[in-house]
């Protein structure tokens, strides 16, 4: 018998471990969401918005 194998979806809302602009590393109590990216603070979020 051939051997088939199922491939799983990946969701597309796994939230990632990193600030998007600094690259720091995120807590969970401690994180900025904005624009489908997840940011340390409000001010990573804001310079992330001027390289834009």
């Amino acid at each position: 018998m051939p051997e088939t194998e199922t491939k799983e979806k990946v969701s597309s809302t796994v939230k990632t471990t990193n600030c998007a602009n600094c690259n720091k590393s995120l807590k969970r109590v401690k994180w900025y969401y904005r624009n489908g990216k997840y940011y340390c603070n409000k001010k990573c979020w804001k310079a992330f918005q001027k390289k834009g």
